[in-house]
Order: C-alpha cells, then sequence, then structure tokens
C-alpha cells in the first residue's frame, strides 16, 4: 500500500509539473492541438460522448497495449458503450503532456495519463500510463486519425 501511496504522489508531481514546463514554450498551434484533447477528454467526463466522437476522423484506427490489433472508430465507439452499460464510472482522469508535435495539418501529442475508475459495485482502481494520439486539421478542427499506448506495466518484484 505504502508503495502505491508514493507511486501515485510521483505520478501527480509529474503530471504537475511537467506541463507547466513545457507549455511555456507551445505554438499556438501545439497549444490549439492540446486544446482539442482537453476538449474531448472534458466532453467524455460530463457523459456527452456524441461531441466527445465527432472529434474523431472515420478513418481513425487506435491500438491499445491490451488489444491484438488495432480498433476502428466504430469498433472504439462500441467499447465505450459497453462500458457505460456496465455501469461504472470515471472518477478522475487528467493527461500531462509530454510532446506535442506539429507539421502543417498534422500533429501528434505524447502524453502521460492518470485514471481513477469505480465499477458498479464501488470497486476503484487506478491506472496510468502512456499515449500517443495522432491528429489531422480537416476543414479547420483537428481530428484524431490514430492513437497508441496504454497502462505502464506493474513494477516487477
Amino acid at each position: 500500500m505504502k508503495k502505491a501511496i508514493q507511486w501515485s504522489f510521483f505520478v501527480f508531481l509529474v503530471g504537475a509539473i511537467t506541463p507547466a514546463f513545457s507549455q511555456l514554450a507551445w505554438t499556438p498551434e501545439q497549444k490549439a492541438v492540446w486544446k482539442t484533447e482537453t476538449t474531448m477528454d472534458s466532453l467524455q467526463s460530463k457523459g456527452d460522448f456524441q461531441a466527445a466522437w465527432s472529434y474523431i476522423d472515420d478513418s481513425y484506427h487506435g491500438w491499445r497495449n491490451d488489444l491484438a490489433v488495432p480498433r476502428s472508430k466504430t469498433a472504439r465507439i462500441d467499447l465505450t458503450k459497453y462500458g457505460i452499460s456496465q455501469g461504472g464510472k470515471v472518477d478522475f482522469y487528467e493527461a500531462a503532456p509530454i510532446i506535442i508535435w506539429v507539421n502543417g495539418n498534422y500533429a501528434y501529442a505524447d502524453y502521460y495519463y492518470n485514471l481513477i475508475l469505480e465499477n458498479k459495485a464501488g470497486e476503484v482502481t487506478h491506472h496510468h500510463g502512456r499515449w500517443m494520439d495522432v491528429l489531422m486539421k480537416k476543414d479547420g478542427k483537428w481530428v484524431l486519425v490514430g492513437d497508441h499506448g496504454g497502462e505502464d506495466p506493474s513494477p516487477k518484484k
């Protein structure tokens, strides 16, 4: 338990400090990409999934570390709907950007996330890991076209 508390504090500290320093030198384009990321997260946390999904392009394919193959936009939406139907909820979510790269109409954002989930039985689980989102500017709006990442592996004992 002590290790879990120490690790959670470390994750919080990195999450609190890293964005503050990295944002000092961000260009307006990089800030616009991160604004898209935080908007999608905010919409999902409010339960406005239709609005959040409008930021995912139809060409999207994403690959979580725990899945055998990448999944399409439709598969991602179906998995989210299934999770909602199981009665779970997100108690806390934050993402700390590490790198945001922009070149014309394409961008990627590498970030570290921290997530606390609660299932319908009230059991709470803590998740953290690394993710990379790939975005494309389409009709003046940044949209997600791909992503890859997942939870950090548990430390070896």
